[in-house]
């Protein structure tokens, strides 16, 4: 009985002397000085949407800065989260390091098309995950253009892109953008692709001055299929203005007519 009652002492003595080193430790690791602001881009796609010192700028606009602050002072869930706000920013993560440096990892979103209209509301570029960005006055991303008959709503909330997201027609130049992106001879080739008030595609090449009368947004991988055999082993390159039309609604062919 009284071995039992030393074997609980000294295990409340530990335990008393685990926790008041643990909240010692603790406490001193949320006085950290920030003594630097570190931020860096996980797979990088090298587009300028944002960049580090915008970065820093929202994190300053927030009360984060470095010497005369310390971690206790930061909530970095909330700090996350307006990162996130930021449309051009997939993924955000903010910690410390034991040294006193506040690392920032930011994800950035990746433009796979840009659709251009006369109303200036409805200017935006979709995303490798069919998410809308707003244009940026201080970039320009080299993507394949949507022009013409742009069925969007009249006033676009960038904040609710998951709405936008699963619009119709936001879901049918996705999935040409990324078709066009995932190919790199496409991607070389096709620069703008134009919406006509009946909803036929028509696109347009980088090399050749011939109209590519595409259709519906329908069979989109079989289409692109054709058009690519086409400009591979079909006719010399430089023989290609030769060409007014190819049109490739039709199954199993490509209709091409020349200028006479």
């Amino acid at each position: 009985m009284f071995k039992n009652i030393i074997k609980i002492l000294v295990w409340v003595f530990l335990i008393s002397v685990w926790l008041f080193s643990s909240a010692f430790v603790l406490e001193a690791y949320q006085k950290i000085q920030v003594k630097k602001i570190n931020v860096s881009f996980i797979n990088d796609n090298n587009h300028s949407f944002i960049t580090k010192t915008e970065i820093i700028e929202i994190l300053s606009s927030f009360g984060v800065t470095t010497n005369d602050n310390d971690k206790s002072s930061f909530n970095i869930k909330y700090l996350e989260n307006k990162l996130l706000m930021h449309p051009a920013v997939k993924v955000a993560e903010i910690f410390f390091n034991n040294n006193g440096n506040l690392d920032i990892v930011v994800e950035k979103r990746t433009p796979i098309g840009r659709v251009i209209s006369s109303v200036a509301e409805k200017n935006f570029y979709i995303d490798s995950d069919g998410f809308l960005m707003p244009l940026c006055s201080t970039y320009v991303a080299k993507v394949p253009l949507f022009s013409g008959n742009v069925l969007m709503p009249e006033v676009l909330n960038f904040y609710s892109s998951e709405d936008l997201k699963n619009l119709n027609f936001v879901k049918k130049i996705y999935k040409m953008a990324k078709l066009i992106n995932n190919d790199s001879f496409l991607k070389s080739q096709i620069v703008q692709i134009h919406i006509k008030n009946n909803g036929y595609f028509e696109l347009i090449p980088r090399i050749g001055n011939q109209r590519i009368l595409f259709g519906k947004p329908e069979n989109m991988e079989i289409k692109l299929e054709k058009l690519k055999c086409f400009y591979t082993n079909g006719p010399d390159p430089k023989e290609l203005n030769l060409y007014d039309t190819l049109n490739v609604m039709y199954n199993d062919q490509i209709v091409c007519s020349k200028i006479i």
